[in-house]
């Protein structure tokens, strides 16, 4: 690759696909650092670094930040060198890398990635304890009159820890791009007897839709505890999720769901199938009660306590 530098010879691995790509990408990081002294890892390539949840491209350049004062460097195939000058840039090692923080590296994702990718990102540092929201908005604060700092304003808006899949994150905050209310996440449906029915991924009170993100590990039971194989595994995941989706629709609501394909591939498709389910229901036919970061209200009281410009909502759910 240059004077006393060399590239390792590919090899075949073993390992899930995006295990693969997020390896593969972090060689080429070590590769270009080499070729970049006084850099630093950064935006995407930082986030596979530190182990953060995000989907990579197979065709996503290597991010690297100028840290040392360093002649502005051409343009180079398969990586984007950015330069931060205003500002000092605080970064970490990690395994052998040099990278922005956790922080800066949010931020900076917030900034030039678009919102349904950058808030699951947020989302799930959050709710890892990797970083806190209040870090990540005092490096945005930081970051006065940068390109994308609108953007990254808005995304941060749309914050929500309680989510608890990358999938939950990026389908709500792209369907909500595409104009449905965001929902609430994380509702525990009762019935009439305050039972638990089910704990949906998110909840469109004023119409009384359920709403559910089904990843792949929403159907894999472990096989070694119930004695199934993968594929009895599924097929038995899958009878009890209708089973409880009936039970939720004898409650009184409507429900959608969705797979992870759908929502990046098609996601115009499920909010029109959505968009069909919330004009089918009637909150008023819905006879059981939800339970809300821990307090039980009726359907017309999650409502109002929603439309409420008093109530701290996301503290409560």
């Amino acid at each position: 690759m240059a004077h006393g530098l060399y590239q390792r010879s590919a090899a075949l691995e073993d390992g899930e696909p995006w295990q693969l790509l997020r390896g593969r990408h972090l060689e080429r990081c070590a590769e270009l650092l080499a070729l970049h002294p006084g850099h630093a890892a950064s935006h995407q390539t930082a986030a596979a670094l530190h182990d953060l949840d995000l989907r990579l491209h197979p065709d996503m350049p290597v991010h690297l930040t100028a840290i040392e004062r360093v002649p502005r460097s051409r343009r180079v195939e398969g990586v984007t060198l950015h330069h931060a000058d205003s500002v000092r840039n605080d970064t970490v090692e990690v395994d052998g890398l040099r990278a922005t923080t956790i922080a800066r590296t949010i931020a900076d994702i917030l900034r030039t990635s678009t919102p349904p990718h950058s808030v699951a990102v947020l989302d799930g540092a959050v709710r890892d304890r990797r970083v806190t929201a209040a870090e990540v908005w005092s490096v945005l604060r930081r970051q006065v009159r940068w390109r994308g700092r609108p953007r990254a304003l808005e995304a941060f808006a749309l914050h929500d820890p309680t989510r608890e899949t990358w999938l939950e994150s990026y389908s709500f905050v792209r369907f909500y791009e595409l104009g449905l209310p965001l929902p609430l996440p994380q509702v525990e449906i009762l019935d009439e007897g305050f039972h638990l029915v089910a704990r949906v991924d998110g909840l469109l009170e004023e119409t009384g839709t359920f709403l559910e993100a089904d990843g792949a590990g929403k159907y894999l039971i472990p096989v070694r505890e119930q004695g199934l194989s993968e594929a009895e595994s599924v097929q038995l995941s899958m009878t009890l999720q209708q089973q409880r989706h009936d039970r939720l629709l004898a409650l009184g609501l409507t429900g959608a769901r969705w797979t992870t394909t759908e929502a990046v591939q098609t996601p115009e498709a499920v909010v029109s199938r959505i968009r069909a389910a919330m004009r089918a229901g009637d909150p008023a036919t819905f006879r059981g009660w939800l339970r809300i970061g821990g307090q039980v209200m009726s359907l017309h009281e999650a409502c109002r306590m929603r439309q409420s410009p008093t109530t701290p909502w996301r503290q409560v759910s």
